[in-house]
């Protein structure tokens, strides 16, 4: 009886396309975030050079650049797990540790209790331990 399949294995089948569909839903949100991103970086480029601003408008332009970084890696991770079927782990560390850059530069270390920034510190140590720790996955 080779051409049938048991109603089992067409759940099975059902349930290994839901996965693709919600990757691709991810990948087509996270690729409208980053083009706004990317116009929100170029619009504050020119509010920084119209207002002479640099020292503030810096620290805006490469916060807004670096979530524009970690979207593109969130995109990058997900056009892996088209390719390989698996999420690679060390880009997702790479996007937390680029996320916690961006967190940092918004602290105002006179305002922010001792425990924050240890906590933040030991989450950059774990973070970047992870990413050495963790060798490239290579694609077949």
């Amino acid at each position: 009886m080779a051409g049938q399949h048991s109603p089992v294995e067409y759940v099975i089948r059902i349930f290994s396309i839901v996965p693709m569909i919600m990757y691709m839903i991810v990948a087509v949100m996270l690729t409208i975030i980053a083009i706004f991103s990317i116009y929100d970086a170029a619009q504050l480029i020119v509010q920084m050079i119209n207002s002479r601003d640099f020292a503030n408008g810096l620290v805006g332009v490469i916060y807004a650049l670096l979530l524009t970084i970690t979207i593109i890696v969130l995109f990058e991770t997900v056009t892996v797990y088209f390719r390989t079927k698996h999420v690679e782990v060390r880009a997702l560390l790479i996007a937390g540790l680029t996320g916690m850059v961006r967190h940092i530069l918004v602290y105002n270390v006179g305002t922010v209790d001792p425990a924050m920034v240890f906590g933040t510190v030991a989450l950059l140590a774990v973070l970047i331990a992870g990413i050495v720790l963790v060798k490239p996955e290579q694609l077949p």
